[in-house]
């Protein structure tokens, strides 16, 4: 069977280094891709925004029109790097900084490459820079470093701008724009072909200035995007003291578990459709499934339509009565078919919508309905740092939403909500609801263990009526854009339950 690295694990081997901010070793700059802000590719609009540093992966900055650090290390601080003063002369000319000191950093490991931040400093004016698209190749960005091995130019792998009159990525643009609107660019250069013990005794960052309008002081900062890595192990829980799942359901915080083993298995379930778009699977299939432990549940979104799953676990009709907090965990597979390039759509999770509210664009207004499934964003397209991955996360109707349709929150924390095809996952849903009235309700997930989002301030609910009617095992495609293709995944070892469950415990 091949084996699959999931972003998170190329990021946790890293780890160690990145707690003293230290990477020891070559080749960091593919490693530490999910940091890297994403420039964006032509017709996908992934880039970064005023709002997100990649917007395909849904990662957004910690501040509006992007963060960075200062030369003292103070985030959103004032004293660059360094600046220049650029008179308005009407006259293109080449800009040039010295960044020697921030270079030195990067290239001895003391602080991660995540790129040049330049934004105005003082004057009032805009400067209009050629960018590494530009027709003219002399004009286009570049890094010479004065090192004791000679000379290197290196050109930019990525650059773009930022501005707050656009929520558009405008990284393939043929100009570069800073200003005091504010607008700010980006640049990043490869480093990782420079070894450690290189002594730098220059770095020159030099852009062409093809118009200015007013003079501008432009000063040079590290970008700081990027979730912060906690070293740990998985979280376990009580699935730790089953081995393989077995008599799980057995544990008296067990509602219900499934394992798909069963030829009766769709009878303990309150709703199994539908039945043609489904299948028990055992052996390898054409579509990348590899078992995780004997027979799983494959679902296939068809070609030209939308729903692969609708299944229900309703927690009234099966156990007498309703509940206002859960677990709910199952491991998750896409298929080798899996490429979603047209819509985003659902997965499975957490409900009460009593067929009132919370779905389909019935908006929920505290008390008419909620609901908290699971959701899948286009996969990534190539040439963004994610290239090739699937977010997933939360799909939320809530008492507190703005529009008609629910809110997106993507698990990007630790970069963990980023799923590969052909790699089992183990999905963990929590929530509980809020003081009817108060914003306090709670929604978890975990990835493998490891916490992928946490939000304490989820507002469900304002009358205690409702509470959570069921778990929902939702796959759907949309929206209402249907597949262009068959797209298959493969659910196993379901349990809901009342406390955390955690990766199953295997047998060696």
């Amino acid at each position: 069977m091949r084996s699959f690295t999931s972003v998170a694990a190329i990021l946790m081997a890293t780890i160690p280094a990145l707690a003293d901010h230290s990477l020891q070793g070559r080749s960091r700059n593919n490693e530490l891709a999910p940091y890297h802000w994403a420039e964006g590719v032509p017709d996908h609009e992934d880039g970064a925004t005023r709002d997100y540093y990649n917007r395909a992966a849904w990662l957004p900055w910690r501040n509006r029109l992007g963060d960075w650090t200062d030369a003292e290390g103070k985030e959103q601080g004032n004293k660059p790097y360094c600046s220049v003063l650029i008179r308005d002369t009407d006259q293109t000319r080449p800009i040039e900084w010295n960044v020697t000191d921030l270079v030195r950093k990067w290239v001895a490991r003391e602080a991660i490459n995540k790129g040049f931040f330049l934004r105005c400093i003082g004057k009032r004016g805009a400067i209009v820079f050629a960018s590494r698209e530009s027709k003219n190749a002399d004009e286009r960005p570049r890094l010479t470093l004065t090192t004791d091995r000679g000379e290197v130019v290196l050109q930019a792998t990525a650059d773009t701008y930022l501005t707050p009159s656009t929520y558009r990525p405008l990284g393939n643009r043929t100009v570069l724009r800073v200003s005091d609107e504010p607008e700010h660019i980006l640049l990043r250069f490869d480093l990782s072909q420079v070894e450690k013990a290189t002594r730098i005794g220059k770095a020159a960052l030099r852009l062409y200035s093809v118009k200015q309008y007013g003079d501008a002081e432009v000063g040079v900062f590290a970008c700081a995007q990027g979730e912060a890595l906690v070293t740990g192990k998985p979280k376990l829980g009580l699935a730790r003291r089953h081995s393989n799942d077995r008599q799980i359901s057995n544990h008296q915080s067990v509602y219900f578990a499934e394992d798909f083993e069963s030829p009766q298995w769709g009878k303990k379930w309150s709703q199994v459709a539908p039945e043609k778009q489904i299948a028990i699977v055992k052996d390898r299939d054409g579509h990348g499934f590899v078992p995780l432990q004997g027979a799983a549940l494959r679902v296939e979104i068809p070609k030209g339509g939308n729903t692969g799953l609708n299944m229900l676990y309703n927690f009234a009709g099966l156990t007498g009565r309703e509940p206002e907090e859960v677990y709910f965990r199952y491991y998750l597979r896409l298929g080798s078919d899996w490429n979603q390039t047209v819509s985003d759509g659902k997965l499975p999770g957490i409900a009460g919508t009593y067929n009132r509210a919370g779905w389909g664009g019935r908006k929920s207004d505290g008390t008419n309905g909620w609901s908290a499934r699971g959701l899948f964003a286009r996969t990534i397209p190539p040439g963004n740092p994610l290239a090739g991955t699937t977010p997933i996360g939360t799909y939320g109707y809530h008492a507190d939403m703005k529009g008609n349709y629910g809110d997106h929150w993507v698990w990007y924390r630790g970069y963990r909500g980023y799923l590969e095809n052909n790699r089992w996952y183990c999905i963990e849903h929590y929530v509980k609801l809020n003081t009817p009235g108060k914003a306090d309700g709670v929604l978890r997930g975990w990835i493998d263990g490891h916490l992928a989002i946490e939000k304490t301030n989820v507002r469900f609910r304002n009358t205690p009526k409702l509470k959570i009617e069921q778990v929902w095992m939702n796959v759907y495609h949309g929206g209402r854009s249907a597949s262009p293709r068959n797209q298959h995944c493969y659910i196993d070892q379901v349990v809901i339950a009342s406390q955390y469950i955690g990766p199953m415990s295997r047998e060696d």
